[in-house]
């Protein structure tokens, strides 16, 4: 395989379609058309409108000056809104909770959870933690590594923070990963049980 189509196929799993929302505008435009278009005929066959004949909807349109303003603006902030969503939609970047691990001679996609649990066991190793005392969690741009010690036990941040980056280092994550690492207090009511 060629590197572009690797490329393309590690950008199809890291990056979500938009197939559902394109479909849902589709839909819906494709039925105001229909709709208006089964209105048009039905006039010029002189039958009886099933919703609103076309002269009256445009008699409503000219009519929409004279409606109470709060209706007019409640109704244009409806329209801005879904018209917002839809541009969001088009625009926005549409990532999905995955990386790419370039260390690898293949295409390699991970899961963040994946990269997540990954990291957790290794800082855990690394700082002889009991299970679960480490959590880990992976963004796009960052993870977030916290640790919470034993009673009586202390941790220190800067080595657990470059037990992490060490094990991303390895992985060679796209996009990178920037790490935060925080110890958590032990309640003073856990140290007493």
């Amino acid at each position: 395989m060629t590197s572009a189509v690797l490329r393309r196929a590690v950008r199809r799993e890291t990056h979500s379609p938009r197939t559902s929302a394109a479909v849902i505008v589709l839909v819906v435009v494709a039925a105001v058309a229909v709709a208006a278009g089964i209105e048009v005929v039905l006039h010029l066959l002189g039958a009886a409108p099933l919703l609103v004949s076309p002269e009256a909807a445009a008699g409503q349109v000219q009519e929409l000056p004279g409606l109470p303003q709060g209706a007019v603006v409640a109704g244009g902030a409806l329209t801005a809104v879904a018209g917002a969503a839809l541009v969001w939609l088009a625009v926005g970047p549409g990532r999905r909770p995955r990386h790419e691990l370039r260390g690898f001679p293949s295409a390699v996609v991970a899961d963040n959870g994946v990269i997540a649990s990954a990291v957790a066991e290794r800082v855990r190793r690394e700082l002889d933690l009991a299970r679960g005392a480490v959590v880990v969690g992976v963004g796009h741009r960052s993870a977030d590594v916290s640790a919470k010690p034993e009673p009586g036990q202390t941790i220190d941040r800067v080595r657990m923070r470059s037990a992490a980056e060490a094990a991303l280092t390895e992985f060679d994550l796209a996009p990178r990963v920037r790490v935060r690492a925080r110890v958590l207090r032990v309640a003073e009511r856990e140290v007493q049980e």
